[in-house]
C-alpha cells in the first residue's frame, strides 16, 4: 500500500505518533510536511559529554523542530526576565520515543513558559537511539515503530537516564552560578522523557535531589520499583493509547508509596499534546502545573 500523506496523518505520525493509519509515502508528501534540515539553536548550551563525535541531525517539519542521532547530550538554559527569578529551577525532558528529541512543543516552549513564571529552566537534549540518516527512510521506520503505540512497551534507553542524572548533578553543583536554590530543582518529562525520569528514580539515589517530578503522558504500565518518591504531578488524556494500555497502573502503585500526588486526566488531547493547542482541556496543563509547582 502506497498512499499520500494528508496533513492530519503527518501530524499523527510526527506529534501523536500512535495514530497513523496506513503506510508512509514520504516522497509524495507536500514539501512543508517533509523533514528538512534545521539549524541548531543559537546561544548558550552546557555540554554533558563533550568528547563524543557529533552526529546529530536537527530537522524541521511544519511547526516542529527536533533533533536525532544525538551523541553529545547538552542542557539549554532558558532564563527568567532580569530581576524576576524565583530561585527555583526546572529540568525539561522532552519525548520522542528515544528516536528523536522533541525540542519545540515539549522542550523550549515549555521552558519559555516556565521562565515567564520566574523559573530558571534547562531543556535536556539527551542521547537518542541511532536512526537512519536519510529522512525518507527515517519517516518510514517511524511509522512502523510507532504505529502500535499503546500495544507494546517502549524499550529502555540507559544513555538517556545517564544524561538526566548528569544534568541534575550539574545544575545542583552550579546552582549558585544560576542563582537558584539547590534544594529547589524540579524535573518535568514527556512520554519517553517521563520514562527516563522513572528509571532515574529507580536507579539513582541522586534523584532524591529533585524537589518534585512531573510525568506528562507517561507509559501508565510502568511500576516504579524502589527509589525515592518526591511530590508527583501526573497529566494524561483519556484518549491517549498509553492511558488505554495501562489505565491507572502507575498511579495506583505510586499511591501505595506516597500520597503526594496531583493527577489530571483530560477528556481529550491524545498523546503528545505538549504545548500545542488541541482545543481540549489538556491545553491548560501548563497552568495547572505552574499552580502546583508554586506550592512545592
Amino acid at each position: 500500500m502506497n498512499t499520500c500523506l494528508t496533513r492530519s496523518r503527518v501530524q499523527a505520525l510526527w506529534i501523536s505518533l500512535g495514530l497513523l493509519w496506513g503506510a508512509v509515502a514520504f516522497a509524495q508528501a507536500p514539501p512543508d510536511m517533509r523533514l528538512t534540515p534545521a539549524p541548531a539553536p543559537q546561544g548558550t548550551s552546557i555540554p554533558l559529554l563533550a568528547d563524543a563525535p557529533d552526529q546529530e541531525q536537527w530537522e524541521h517539519m511544519m511547526d516542529q523542530t527536533t533533533v536525532r542521532n544525538v551523541t553529545r547530550p547538552a542542557l539549554y538554559p532558558v532564563l527568567p526576565p532580569a530581576g524576576q527569578g524565583n530561585g527555583k529551577a526546572v529540568i525539561v525532558v522532552p519525548g520522542g520515543g528515544y528516536q528523536f528529541v522533541s525540542m519545540d512543543s515539549e522542550g523550549f516552549r515549555v521552558a519559555y513558559r516556565l521562565a515567564q513564571a520566574g523559573y530558571t529552566s534547562f531543556v535536556l537534549k539527551y542521547r537518542t537511539m541511532t536512526t537512519a540518516r536519510d529522512p525518507e527512510v527515517h519517516m518510514r521506520n517511524m511509522a512502523a515503530l510507532f504505529g502500535d503505540l499503546g500495544k507494546r512497551e517502549l524499550a529502555d534507553h540507559p544513555p538517556a537516564v545517564d544524561d538526566l542524572a548528569a544534568a541534575l548533578a550539574r545544575v545542583t553543583r552550579e546552582a549558585a552560578q544560576w542563582k537558584i536554590d539547590p534544594a529547589q530543582i524540579h524535573i518535568v518529562g514527556f512520554s519517553a522523557g517521563s520514562r527516563t525520569e522513572i528509571r532515574l528514580l529507580e536507579q539513582r539515589h541522586a534523584a532524591v535531589l529533585a524537589r518534585s517530578v512531573a510525568l506528562i503522558y507517561p507509559p501508565m504500565t510502568q511500576k516504579v520499583a524502589g527509589g525515592p518518591r518526591p511530590p508527583l504531578f501526573l497529566a494524561i488524556a483519556v484518549d491517549d493509547p498509553l492511558f488505554r494500555q495501562g489505565r491507572l497502573g502507575l498511579l495506583d502503585q505510586w499511591l501505595n508509596e506516597s500520597m503526594k500526588v496531583e493527577f489530571h486526566l483530560y477528556s481529550g488531547g491524545s498523546h503528545g499534546f505538549g504545548m500545542r493547542p488541541m482545543g481540549t482541556t489538556s491545553d491548560h496543563w501548563i497552568d495547572q502545573y505552574l499552580a502546583w509547582l508554586a506550592k512545592q
